[in-house]
C-alpha cells in the first residue's frame, strides 16, 4: 500500500485523462491535491495510528508482530518521507491537532491491551491472582488518559507563558545595550 501510495498513480490518471482535455498546466492543478479522503493527513495520521496500536497490542501475544510493525514503520518513513514534503501539494499545518488526537487513541489502545492482558491472565493462569495483580494498570491509563485531555492545555497559552513572553520581549536587547556603550573618541573613524 506504500508503495502504491508512493506513485501516486490515482494524480497520475486524473493528469493523463485531463491532458487531453486541458493545457498540461491546467491538467497538472486540476489532477491535485490527492483526495483529501484518503490521502489526506487526518485519514493517513488515523492509519498510521492503528498501525502502530495493532503492533502494541497483539505484539505481547505474537511477537512476530513487534518486529512486522518496525518493518512498516521503517518503509513509512523512507517512502512519506520524500512524498509529504517533495512530492505533494502543499497542506495547511494543523499537525498539533492531529497529534493529540492520536495520542488521545493511543491512550484508549493502551486500555484495550490491559483489558486483553488482564483477560489472557486469567484465561491461562490456574487462579485469578495474575489477574488481580495487573488490574491495577488499566486505572492508571484511565488517570494518566484524563490527565492528559483536562490537565495539558494544548489549545490556548496559559496568562503565565503570554506574560512572560511579552516582558522577554520589553526588555532591551543586547544590540541596544552596545549602542550605550562607551566609545573612546580617538579611535572612531573621523
Amino acid at each position: 500500500t506504500h508503495s502504491m501510495n508512493m506513485l501516486r498513480y490515482i494524480n497520475l490518471f486524473k493528469f493523463l485523462a485531463l491532458r487531453s482535455v486541458y493545457e498540461e498546466e491546467d491538467a497538472r492543478k486540476k489532477a491535485e491535491p490527492e483526495d483529501q479522503d484518503y490521502y489526506g493527513m487526518g485519514s493517513r495520521s488515523a492509519r498510521w495510528n492503528s498501525m502502530l496500536l495493532i503492533g502494541i497490542i497483539f505484539s505481547t501475544l505474537c511477537p512476530p508482530i513487534a518486529v512486522l510493525t518496525f518493518i512498516n514503520f521503517a518503509i513509512c518513513r523512507l517512502e512519506y518521507g520524500y512524498l509529504i514534503p517533495f512530492a505533494e501539494s502543499k497542506k495547511a499545518d494543523l499537525g498539533g491537532a492531529f497529534w493529540v488526537r492520536k495520542v488521545e487513541h493511543i491512550f484508549i489502545g493502551c486500555g484495550i491491551y490491559c483489558i486483553l492482558m488482564i483477560g489472557v491472565l486469567y484465561g491461562r493462569a490456574g487462579h485469578s491472582g495474575p489477574a488481580l495483580l495487573t488490574a491495577p494498570t488499566l486505572l492508571y491509563v484511565v488517570w494518566s488518559y484524563k490527565r492528559f485531555v483536562f490537565e495539558f492545555q494544548w489549545e490556548k497559552l496559559p496568562f503565565e507563558e503570554l506574560m512572560k513572553d511579552k516582558l522577554i520581549k520589553e526588555r532591551p536587547s543586547p544590540s541596544d545595550k552596545l549602542a550605550t556603550q562607551y566609545e573612546q573618541p580617538e579611535l572612531v573613524d573621523m
